[in-house]
């Protein structure tokens, strides 16, 4: 299975990430005991895409890949914003950050996949998830 999606940057448009994973779970016949996990992470990423990356500018899309391999799930995601540097980002977990409102997700992701790697400078995300 590999299956793609295209999304303007708005927020509401998380939604229509989500049917297209539970079309993807349902058609690929995958356990739904791995939906939420997969689902957090695809979601956090499709996010930071359309709010950091693409700066809630309608006119640039977010590009959602998801493909499986053997017992194993993967996320590609793109955005044509001006990417970032992974390294910069503060740790959520610091006393000084924990009553910050955002700069959780990449936190979340790291911590629910078992690889994410960000390439093409901050710009595309590759994410994998072990099934067994």
């Amino acid at each position: 299975m590999d299956r793609s999606i295209v999304i303007s940057s708005e927020l509401k448009n998380i939604a229509k990430v989500r049917s297209f994973l539970e079309e993807i779970f349902k058609e690929s016949c995958l356990d739904m005991i791995h939906f939420d996990r997969f689902f957090l992470c695809l979601s956090e990423v499709v996010n930071n895409s359309i709010v950091h990356g693409n700066r809630l500018i309608v006119e640039k899309n977010v590009f959602v890949r998801v493909y499986n391999i053997e017992n194993q799930l993967f996320i590609e995601v793109a955005d044509e914003g001006d990417g970032f540097t992974v390294d910069c980002i503060k740790d959520p977990t610091c006393h000084e950050n924990l009553k910050k409102d955002n700069g959780r997700g990449i936190f979340l992701i790291r911590q629910f996949a078992d690889e994410v790697i960000y390439y093409d400078g901050g710009r595309k995300v590759f994410i994998k998830y072990n099934l067994i």
